[in-house]
């Protein structure tokens, strides 16, 4: 990609100055020479930038590309988006381009090369935001059940239609997912650079979408089930409205006026009923007398008379077994600080010339070296812990520790 950073903070700077009539241009659709302060000069520049389109004679409308970017920014709810419309034609691109840059590499053409590789990049780039900005949306859908709209079919039409999206970005990422192309990245010239980028922006994120994915089809399908019983409660309560106007004297029964007992109430077993005696009423008194006269009586405690012990002398009697028992790697440790000089040395070298030290893995010797340099002991204060680490994958977070170099300072 040609560097013009100038080009491009002169485009932003244009943007800026315009920045209302791009904004009235985006919030009502349209705009002419009177919304413009410069009596059209900015209408004639933001056209030729091609920010403003032509709509009808003397009207501007804003780009699609821009205007869809605001609506993502902001969070704009368009009825019926079409969120991931473009993941399939994404994917089917990247083979196209693949073997673009192959073909380049094997005709000589290094400049053509670059320049398809950054194009490989960016639709990578692309169609992992397409993903990412599409499953966010369809969950803030979920999560507030279509609250843009305020009728029950237009939240089922919603509903159903967003469902439809979803199984699309689903077949989108199960062909992404069974393609091998990975594979074929990996047999191809200057392939290295785009095989990284595919796995970090698409193939790496790929079970997480698909689990963002089940769990907004689970919300979908569940809110759309819910919607068709309300048709049914709608459908009963009308009819019952109906009937009420029909038959203005209507008045429901007593229940206690029912011969026999309605099918509801047979649903589930009734409550067993159990009674107990009042104690605070002094007519049950000689109830609870016989009751209290049939409880056995309580045997008194017999407490035993304490024991007469020994004196102990006041000096601690410690035997071998009370002693507590230092480990291997413990006894391992204090050998290896006593031995350190000026001169590094390597923990996992030390650890070799140890036959006692045979079964120790060498990730729990490293550990314990750690935790010691951690601790900030007395006896290891003037060590230096320096790791030895292996490059590991960028943005992973995680340090990758192959070897430990131990020195004690002058």
């Amino acid at each position: 990609m040609p560097d013009h950073p100038d080009l491009v903070i002169a485009h932003l700077s244009e943007l800026y100055k315009h920045r209302q009539l791009i904004a009235a241009a985006f919030n009502r659709g349209e705009v002419d020479h009177t919304d413009d302060p410069e009596g059209g000069r900015g209408l004639l520049k933001l056209n030729q930038a091609r920010i403003l389109i032509p709509l009808r004679e003397g009207t501007y409308r804003l780009a699609s590309s821009l205007a869809k970017h605001f609506e993502e920014a902001l969070h704009v709810d368009r009825l019926y988006s079409m969120v991931g419309a473009d993941v399939a034609d994404l994917d089917r691109r990247l083979p196209e381009i693949a073997d673009l840059v192959a073909n380049a590499v094997f005709d000589g053409r290094l400049d053509d090369a670059d320049r398809y590789s950054e194009e490989f990049d960016r639709a990578v780039f692309a169609l992992s935001d397409s993903v990412t900005i599409a499953l966010r949306f369809l969950r803030i859908l979920a999560d507030n059940r279509f609250a843009d709209v305020p009728t029950y079919a237009e939240k089922r039409a919603q509903n159903e239609f967003y469902l439809e999206r979803v199984g699309r970005i689903s077949h989108a990422l199960g062909v992404i997912q069974s393609s091998d192309l990975l594979h074929r990245l990996e047999n191809i010239p200057e392939g290295d650079r785009m095989y990284d980028v595919y796995r970090s922006q698409i193939a790496n994120h790929l079970p997480q979408w698909r689990a963002q994915l089940l769990d907004i089809t689970e919300i979908l399908r569940d809110y759309l089930y819910r919607t068709r019983q309300i048709e049914l409660l709608a459908k009963r309560m009308r009819a019952f409205e109906l009937h009420l106007k029909q038959t203005p004297s209507y008045a429901p029964r007593d229940i206690e006026i029912f011969d026999d007992a309605p099918a509801w109430l047979r649903r589930a077993p009734g409550y067993s009923l159990v009674t107990h005696p009042c104690i605070q009423n002094p007519v049950h008194e000689e109830v609870l007398y016989d009751i209290a006269m049939t409880v056995p009586s309580v045997k008194a405690a017999t407490e035993l008379p304490p024991r007469i012990g020994t004196l102990l002398s006041d000096e601690a009697q410690t035997t071998d077994e009370d002693l507590p028992s230092t480990k291997p790697w413990q006894d391992a440790l204090a050998n290896l600080l006593a031995e350190l000089d000026e001169k590094p040395v390597s923990a996992l070298t030390w650890k070799m010339q140890n036959p006692d030290l045979v079964h120790l893995e060498d990730d729990i010797w490293l550990l314990c070296l750690l935790h010691e340099g951690s601790l900030s002991r007395r006896r290891s204060a003037d060590v230096t812990f320096e790791p030895v680490i292996m490059d590991a994958e960028p943005l992973c977070g995680n340090v990758y520790v192959t070897d430990l170099l131990l020195s004690r300072a002058r």
